[in-house]
């Protein structure tokens, strides 16, 4: 497994494992319509360049593949933000998430950050676990706007980047 900072030519595989991923892991959390219909399209439109000098973007390659992405944005309200965290659902439990985390938590402190936050669906039980296995503490529940679809949610954050960048070398 490299992990590196996505290309351009990454970008097909970046919305394709985002499209995948979604639909997989938000199945019975918002439509169907909405993920089978929409989601194509808005992952399309939203990947068809790399976003700019504030934001992070990483890939997790396994042979000539992209098998997981990460992106945060660094001067997001509240702090660094990861926006996304996505691995092919084919490649889950294979050790990519919990690797572009802890290599974000680096690059976020290499960049003189002290912390990094997310939000996660309040329902998506798996994802969450994930989360807290990683060191991530849960604030209240929320509401969220995903592209038109009101979800509940929580916000995660990582106050100890040293530890959370640690878990890559495990």
């Amino acid at each position: 497994m490299v992990i590196e900072a996505a290309r351009p030519e990454d970008l097909g595989e970046i919305a394709e494992i985002q499209i995948a991923s979604w639909q997989s892991a938000y199945r019975g959390l918002v439509s169907d319509s909405f993920l089978d219909e929409e989601v194509p399209g808005i992952m399309a439109r939203k990947w068809a360049d790399l976003p700019g000098p504030d934001w992070i973007v990483l890939v997790s390659r396994e042979g000539d593949r992209v098998a997981g992405f990460a992106a945060l944005h660094m001067t997001h309200e509240g702090g660094p933000y990861v926006d996304n965290l996505h691995v092919r659902p084919d490649a889950r439990g294979g050790g990519f998430g919990r690797a572009l985390m802890a290599s974000m938590a680096a690059e976020v402190m290499a960049r003189g950050g002290s912390n990094i936050w997310l939000t996660v669906m309040r329902d998506n039980a798996p994802t969450r676990a994930f989360y807290r296995a990683m060191g991530g503490t849960e604030g209240p529940d929320g509401h969220d706007d995903l592209f038109g679809q009101r979800i509940m949610s929580r916000p995660v954050a990582w106050d100890d980047l040293a530890a959370l960048a640690a878990l890559g070398r495990q």
